[in-house]
Order: structure tokens, then sequence, then C-alpha cells
């Protein structure tokens, strides 16, 4: 797991769950997101909570606007 990794914005790195309680995940997916006021905040999900997000997207994919690339990264391999 990659728990000492940079992350850029909207990238998913597995990490391990460390100090895990009783019923917790053993892992968890972060992946950090922008809000609307700017502020970069990191969201951890488990890989069930990503199944049902992305089951929602497949859903309903008039509603999701074309996905663009940055300009820098239109350059990498």
């Amino acid at each position: 797991m990659a728990n000492d990794t940079k992350q850029r914005l909207g990238e998913m790195v597995p990490v391990e769950n460390t100090v895990r309680k009783f019923g917790s995940a053993n892992d968890y997916w972060v992946i950090y997101i922008e809000e609307p006021d700017g502020e970069v905040v990191p969201l951890m999900l488990t890989w069930n909570e990503f199944k049902k997000l992305r089951d929602r997207a497949e859903k309903n994919p008039e509603d999701i606007p074309e996905y663009r690339k940055r300009f820098t990264q239109r350059f990498r391999r």
C-alpha cells in the first residue's frame, strides 16, 4: 500500500488502514478533490463505496460533463 505517496488531484491511491477498529475495512482508496470554494480535501472510500459511485455514474451518463484533460496532462505518457 502507498501510505507515503504524493498524489495528484483526482488520482486514486490504495492505503492500508493502520489503526484498524473492529468492523472497519483493511484498506481504503484515497482521492484528493477540489471543492467549489477551491479547498483541496481527501476522500477515503472502501472498494464497495467506489463501486456504488461508479454504478451511479454508469446509470446517469447524461448528467456527467465531458472529461477534459489539463493542458500539461496531454503531454504525459
